[in-house]
């Protein structure tokens, strides 16, 4: 019965009806998958492109109609009830909330506009398939809270509209300075395909792998130390980004901005080493990063996955040398990845301040890699054994309702 499947569907639709009170026929579910990024590590918030793609692990919203304007939820993650009152004012919410509460307040935040002066309410049990490691459950649970509001409100949200909502929320109210990679890669992906999303324009467009390319999939491997970003240095490599975006500018005698997308290579070049060493590194990680991206486009294209895996491994390594993130957990499982069988590259997953990796494996040998891994990484981190864990993912459809 994994993530998806029919059986998993049902079984959420399950145990939202025992909490009794609820008709069968009225529990839908509002499925919202989890994403990774094979190449753009850390571009979206400074407009740059990425490449990302939706998996088969799920955050799974089972709601139904409630009686009035209410949002009522529980976990199966997370202890605690929220309720919201869809109908109050902003800044009237329950000033104490369990912590996975606030990405539901944020959503009913950005959407109140949209709701109008009736809004009508939802009961509603959240479970995530591997919250908190690194493959973006925070934009997928928004994502699926959002859905399911529209959808007993009787909104028509467009694809735009739904990625921009879930950026909004995550922004201004849950207090992470992200970009438009999360939730555009989630609601865009389909099947056999990679996600080319123009982070500067907000368009996006699906990109086939060739038909060179052998059977392939993705490897997940967690570490088992799960983190949310509001608790990392995250905000402040923004921050350090957008120094040196401003830093460059000046400096190339151009109109004052706040994103490396802006800058074009040839300003790195000349101006880079100008800056103080964190930003400098911070930049030079961007412009790298910005050209495997263009590369592993067309690598993916002619379906040369040996050639994409050597740029995961590339990026990766700025990641941990210039953009400095990675904890030595994270370095480690990185490490045993690439030494695996199969495997053509592995990168971080997220952020990077913890969670998980992601690799490129060959198909054939994607279960005997995920055994190998985990048995090096236990072997290196007996303290995590029992609580790191492994799976084979593949692409996945977009948000929906089942």
């Amino acid at each position: 019965m994994g993530p998806g499947t029919p059986a998993w569907i049902e079984a959420q639709r399950e145990q939202l009806l025992a909490r009794g009170g609820l008709a069968r026929a009225e529990v839908r579910v509002a499925l919202a998958p989890y994403r990774i990024c094979p190449l753009g590590a850390h571009l979206d918030h400074q407009h740059g492109p990425v490449l990302g793609t939706a998996i088969d692990a799920f955050t799974a919203l089972a709601f139904a109609p409630a009686p009035g304007p209410e949002l009522v939820l529980e976990s199966g993650n997370y202890p605690g009830e929220v309720r919201l009152d869809l109908a109050a004012p902003a800044g009237a919410e329950p000033p104490e909330l369990p912590a996975w509460g606030r990405y539901a307040q944020g959503a009913v935040r950005a959407l109140r506009e949209r709701l109008g002066p009736r809004p009508v309410g939802l009961v509603g049990r959240v479970e995530g398939s591997l919250p908190g490691a690194g493959l973006s459950s925070s934009s997928s649970v928004l994502l699926a809270y959002l859905t399911a509001l529209a959808a007993r409100n009787g909104l028509a949200l467009r694809p735009e509209e739904l990625v921009a909502l879930s950026r909004r929320a995550e922004n201004e109210h849950v207090g992470v300075q992200s970009g438009i990679l999360d939730p555009a890669s989630i609601v865009a992906s389909r099947r056999g395909a990679l996600v080319r999303i123009d982070t500067a324009a907000a368009r996006w467009e699906r990109v086939p792998v060739g038909p060179a390319a052998p059977p392939h999939a993705f490897l997940v491997a967690f570490t088992g130390q799960a983190r949310s970003l509001v608790g990392t240095d995250f905000n402040r490599r923004v921050e350090e980004c957008r120094a040196a975006a401003a830093a460059l500018a000046l400096r190339a005698g151009l109109p004052a901005t706040r994103f490396l997308g802006d800058l074009d290579d040839a300003v790195f070049a000349d101006h880079g080493a100008a800056l103080p060493p964190t930003l400098q590194r911070r930049a030079r990680h961007f412009a790298s990063e910005r050209r495997r991206v263009l590369r592993g486009v067309e690598c993916w294209r002619r379906g040369d996955l040996e050639a994409f895996g050597a740029l995961m491994r590339e990026s990766c390594q700025s990641s941990l040398e210039n953009y400095e993130t990675g904890s030595p957990e994270l370095a480690s499982l990185q490490r045993i990845l690439e030494a695996t069988p199969g495997v053509f590259g592995a990168r971080f997953s997220g952020a990077g301040f913890g969670g998980c990796c992601v690799a490129l494996v060959a198909e054939a040998e994607a279960e005997a890699a995920r055994a190998r891994v985990l048995a090096a990484f236990a072997a290196e981190h007996p303290g995590l054994e029992g609580r790191a864990c492994a799976f084979v993912a593949h692409g996945e459809d977009g948000v929906r309702i089942a």
